[in-house]
């Protein structure tokens, strides 16, 4: 069985440039914490958005962060779990996917029509350098279990790749679902059915 890395993380990208300003990300994140939008306990909102491809916008949790994220040169919701993950590869995995997941339906329904995400894609961090080393040999090594697991949660067969190839930056992930289009609500809804192990 593949151990859990110490942080996993999951990012959705946007479907394109939203109309809405980074700024405006800020007193969202703000009102979730009031209104406990998503999942976590919810501590501050971080504004690191002048910081060219960097994090963005930080609502700061203690188990998980949420981030509106502009790594990579692509806005997204990025959820990095950072403590009391299952012990499981197919569990991790599952509850990164549906907090992300969560979080991007909650932003959608902030803006709607002008913030869309595309559900059929996602960047998966391994955020754990002793145990996840960025190299090719470790993909496939993983490769065969990585996607059974995500064609699991998708429901159907997906692409996995290497997001970076640079053994400088993390152990990351590109999973694309093989189908025409992911519906947001119908794979949460999917995801919510499944149990969670410790």
């Amino acid at each position: 069985m593949t151990i859990v890395p110490n942080r996993l993380g999951v990012k959705f990208n946007l479907k394109r440039e939203p109309a809405l300003a980074a700024a405006d990300i800020v007193p969202i994140f703000q009102r979730w914490i009031q209104e406990h939008r998503v999942e976590g306990m919810l501590i501050d909102v971080i504004d690191y958005k002048h910081v060219p491809e960097g994090p963005g916008v930080i609502l700061i949790a203690d188990e998980g962060d949420y981030a509106y994220d502009f790594g990579d040169g692509q806005i997204g919701l990025h959820y990095i779990r950072k403590r009391n993950l299952p012990g499981d590869m197919a569990s991790a995995l599952l509850l990164a996917f549906r907090l992300a997941l969560g979080a991007a339906l909650c932003l959608e329904d902030e803006a709607p029509g002008d913030i869309e995400f595309d559900f059929s894609s996602a960047k998966i961090s391994f955020l754990d350098r002793q145990r996840y080393r960025n190299d090719h040999s470790l993909y496939m090594a993983l490769q065969d279990e990585l996607s059974a697991i995500l064609a699991d949660i998708y429901g159907c067969d997906v692409a996995l790749e290497r997001a970076y190839d640079d053994p400088r930056l993390s152990f990351a992930l590109r999973v694309t679902a093989q189908r025409d289009s992911v519906d947001g609500h119908k794979l949460l809804a999917r995801l919510l059915e499944r149990p969670v192990s410790a």
